[in-house]
Order: C-alpha cells, then structure tokens, then sequence
C-alpha cells in the first residue's frame, strides 16, 4: 500500500473539499470529506478496478467513516491497508 503521505493532510487539501482517488495494486479507493449529521468526518471507500468510482455498481464499494482529524487520517491508511491485504 502507498504511504500514509499519500493521503495529504486535513489542512491543505480535504478542508477544500478535495476527493483524493487513487488505485494500488487492483484496488482503487477514495477519501473525502463527508458529514454525519453536523459533523465532519472522514468518509473513505474502496472498489475493485478497472472501472472508476462513478462507474462502479454500489454492491462492489465498502465505505468506512473515521473521524475528521489527522489520528482519523492515520485509521483511513491503516484500514486501507487491511482491505488491500483482504483483497490480494
């Protein structure tokens, strides 16, 4: 799996609303703001390639949401990595 780097940070690049997508080894994936209720959060889904996000059947994502902060960034990474060792 790519490095935790590879998510940015909450400061310069999801407080924009930005939607990293990404791809490593067959698995593609995607993190993003997102709000449960009130409150931000972390919303980060994987799918299996080739085709994108958009072009996926919704039975073939799995989504998980963490909380809306650096620590929550650094559980994205971590259960990125279980679903990538899952999946091989």
């Amino acid at each position: 799996m790519n490095n935790r780097n590879s998510l940015y940070d909450i400061k310069s690049f999801y407080n924009k609303k930005a939607v990293l997508k990404a791809s490593f080894g067959g698995m593609r994936y995607q993190v993003e703001q997102s709000l449960e209720g009130e409150e931000k959060v972390l919303k980060a889904t994987v799918w299996p390639e080739p085709f994108c996000f958009e072009m996926t059947p919704e039975e073939q994502k799995e989504s998980e949401q963490f909380p809306y902060s650096e620590e929550g960034l650094d559980a994205v990474y971590e259960w990125l990595c279980r679903k990538y060792e899952e999946r091989i």
